[in-house]
Parts: C-alpha cells; structure tokens; sequence
C-alpha cells in the first residue's frame, strides 16, 4: 500500500507539471536552481548515480531511488526524475518514509 502511496504521489506530481524527467532536462533544471528533489530508478548505472549523489550534495538536495520510477509517470524509458514543487517534495518525502521506513539522505 505505502509503494504504491509513493508511485501515486510521483504520478501525480508530473500530472501537474511539477516533475522534470530525462537526465538532459533534469540537470539543466538542476543547474539552473529548479529542482527541489532528485529521483532515480534503482535500475540506473553506477556512473549516474555518482553524478547525481555528487550533483544533490553539492545543492542539499534529497536523492531517492525508486523502483520502477519512469512507470510511475507513464514513461518506462525515464531513469531520472526531478520535482519541482516544495508540496509534492514533501508528500513524495513523507511516501518514501513511509514505505521504507527510513529517511532519505540529503
């Protein structure tokens, strides 16, 4: 049930147009200051996770890795996603606690 919480908050945070998706457009939203929340497919190299890691460090930033992420958006093909939205960082924040009963790093 918490998954599936976590998916649905991730979908409907790109239904509003609160999520960037794409390694191309997420760091250039990231570079440019507009993305409040980095999140992974558990799926996706060691290369880009380093980068991502490093990336969200450098900005504070709270990294997730999810499984299946692109699906819960409606594009299986997408590894990295970014949120946009200080409301939808929360509730996707609150879902991944709750479904893993840890805190995410920042």
């Amino acid at each position: 049930m918490t998954e599936g919480r976590l998916r649905g908050a991730i979908g409907l945070a790109m239904k509003a147009g609160r999520c960037e998706s794409g390694d191309f457009a997420v760091e250039r939203a990231l570079r440019r200051g507009r993305i409040l929340l980095v999140v992974l497919d558990e799926g996706v190299s060691e290369a880009t996770r380093e980068r991502y890691a490093q990336l969200c460090a450098a900005r504070r930033l709270p990294l997730l890795f999810v499984k299946d992420a692109g699906e819960a958006i409606g594009k299986p093909s997408r590894r990295i996603l970014g949120v946009t939205d200080e409301n939808f960082k929360n509730m996707i924040l609150g879902a991944y606690e709750a479904s893993n009963g840890i805190k995410p790093g920042v």
